[in-house]
C-alpha cells in the first residue's frame, strides 16, 4: 500500500495537485486544530474551500478528500493528525511520528510518501524531520510561478525532495558519533552501508560516505585482529593528521606480529610494516580489551586483559631467547634449568602455561619482566579469580563491570611497567582508536 502524509495549509490547490501526481491508496491529513484551523478543509461540511484571487474569494469548494474523489478510502478517525498548536514543533513531530509508526505496523512493507508543502512551518519541518528520521520518500509541490509567496496557487508541480546530502549530514555529525565513541563499527557500518543502498547520492556525497566506510571497515578488522585486511582499507588514510599515528601504529603492531609468528606457528606476513620494540601487539591486545570494556562486554574484555598477560610472557621469550611456550627447545635455556624442564616433555614436547612461563622469566636472573612478575605475582593471581571463574574460562559467572577493574587494576599496569623495562625510552607509544574524528 502506498500512503501519502501531506501537510494542510490555507490553499487546497497544492494537495490536490500532489495527490492526482503521485496517486497513493491512503491520504493522511496533518492539519491545524481549531474554529480556523485547515482541518475544515479536510473534514468540513458543505464547501469550505476557498479559491482566491489575491484576498477576494472567487468561489467555495467541497472539502479535499470529496473533491479528490477518495470516497472509502478516507477514514476522518484514522486518516487526519489534529494539531493543536501547529507552531509546536514537538507536537507536531510526535503526532506525526506516531502516525508513520502505526502504518508500519499495519504494513511493514508500505511505501510511505511524505509531501511538506503546506500548512505552517513548524508543520512542514515536523513532517520533513520524521520522513528523514523514517526514510519516507519525500515530495514538494512547488509552483512554476510564485507570485504568492507564501501559498503555492497556479502551475503547480510535484517534484522529489532531494534529501540525501541532509540525511549524509546527520548521520555522519548526529547518529556515528554515539558508536564511534563506543568503538562499535558494526553498527556505524551498517548505517554507511544503508545509505549508500538506499539513498541516491550525488558524487561527493558518496565519496564522503565511501571514506567514512573505508575507516570504519578498518577499525573493525583491526578490533578483530585482522591486520593486514585493516590495512588495505586504512593505508590510503595516512594523509589525513588525525588518523596518521594510529595508521603507523599499525605498522609495527604487524612488524612485532610478524616477528613473533614463527613462535606462535601464526604463518602472519605483513603487507607493510615498521620495526618497533617487538611489543606492540601485546599492546594491541590490551587497548583491545580496553574497547571492550568501553562497549560493556567485559566477559570479552577479561579474556583479553587474559591474553595479554599470556602474550607478554610467550613474546618475551621469544624475543629474548628464542623459547617458544608451546614447544620449549631444551638448548635454550640455562644448562641447570633443562633437567627440570624436561621432567615437563609430554607427546615429544615442552608445553608451558601461562604461570610456567612467568617462571620461567623469573629464573632468568635479570630478565626485567621476571622481576615485574615476582613483584606483582600475588595480586595477579588474585585477579585471575575473576576470569577463572567466568563463562568464558571455567565456570558459569557473568563477568561485571567491577571484575573487570579489579583485573584491569592488576594487569595494565604490570604490562606496561613491563614493557617500559625492556624498550627503549625513545620507543613510540601506543596509540588507541579515535572516539571521534572528522574528515
Amino acid at each position: 500500500m502506498k500512503t501519502l502524509f501531506i501537510t494542510v495549509g490555507g490553499s487546497p490547490q497544492p494537495i490536490l495537485t500532489s495527490v492526482k501526481s503521485l496517486n497513493p491508496d491512503r491520504v493522511v491529513f496533518i492539519c491545524s486544530d481549531g474554529p480556523k484551523g485547515s482541518q475544515s478543509q479536510i473534514i468540513g461540511e458543505g464547501k469550505p474551500c476557498e479559491v482566491r484571487k489575491g484576498s477576494e474569494v472567487v468561489d467555495r469548494l467541497p472539502n479535499i478528500p470529496t473533491q479528490l474523489g477518495l470516497g472509502d478510502r478516507f477514514d476522518r478517525d484514522r486518516d487526519v493528525i489534529l494539531v493543536s498548536n501547529p507552531d509546536d514543533l514537538s507536537e507536531c513531530y510526535g503526532k506525526i511520528a506516531q502516525k508513520v509508526r502505526e502504518a508500519r505496523n499495519d504494513d511493514a512493507n508500505a511505501q510511505l510518501l511524505a509531501d511538506y508543502t503546506g500548512g505552517t512551518k513548524t508543520m512542514s519541518v515536523a513532517l520533513a524531520q520524521v520522513a528523514l528520521d523514517d526514510k519516507l520518500e519525500t515530495y514538494v509541490t512547488s509552483s512554476t510561478r510564485r507570485d504568492n509567496l507564501v501559498k503555492v496557487e497556479r502551475g503547480e508541480r510535484v517534484r522529489r525532495a532531494t534529501t540525501s546530502a541532509v540525511t549524509v549530514e546527520r548521520t555522519i555529525l548526529q547518529v556515528l558519533p554515539a558508536f564511534l565513541r563506543q568503538y562499535n563499527y558494526p553498527a556505524a557500518i551498517a548505517e554507511l552501508e544503508t545509505l549508500l543502498q538506499e539513498r541516491e547520492l550525488s558524487g561527493d556525497n558518496a565519496d564522503r560516505v565511501q571514506l567514512w566506510l573505508d575507516c570504519c571497515t578498518g577499525f573493525d578488522l583491526w578490533d578483530r585482529f585482522d591486520h593486514a585486511e585493516a590495512w588495505f582499507y586504512l593505508k590510503d588514510y595516512l594523509k589525513y593528521p588525525q588518523l596518521r599515528e594510529l595508521i603507523f601504529f599499525l605498522k609495527r603492531v604487524m612488524g612485532s606480529r610478524e616477528a613473533f609468528a614463527p613462535a606462535a606457528g601464526d604463518g602472519f606476513t605483513a603487507p607493510e610494516s615498521i620495526r618497533g620494540h617487538g611489543y606492540e601487539i601485546v599492546e594491541d591486545v590490551l587497548l583491545n580489551a580496553e574497547r571492550r570494556s568501553t562497549l560493556a562486554r567485559y566477559d570479552d574484555a577479561v579474556a583479553r586483559l587474559y591474553r595479554t598477560l599470556e602474550l607478554l610472557a610467550q613474546v618475551r621469550l621469544w624475543e629474548a631467547y628464542e623459547i617458544q611456550t608451546g614447544d620449549v627447545a631444551l638448548d635454550k635455556l640455562p644448562e641447570a634449568l633443562r633437567p627440570k624442564y624436561e621432567a615437563l616433555q609430554a607427546e615429544g614436547k615442552i608445553k608451558i602455561g601461562l604461570f610456567k612461563a612467568y617462571t620461567l622469566l623469573t629464573e632468568f636472573p635479570d630478565d626485567p619482566v621476571g622481576k615485574q612478575f615476582a613483584s606483582a605475582k600475588g595480586q595477579i593471581q588474585d585477579a585471575l579469580q575473576v576470569r577463572n571463574h567466568s563463562i568464558l574460562a571455567h565456570g558459569l559467572r557473568p563477568v561485571t563491570e567491577s571484575d573487570y577493574r579489579q583485573l584491569e587494576a592488576a594487569i595494565e599496569p604490570f604490562v606496561r611497567k613491563s614493557i617500559a623495562a625492556v624498550v627503549s625510552k625513545k620507543s613510540s607509544s601506543p596509540v588507541q582508536f579515535p572516539s571521534e574524528w572528522e574528515m
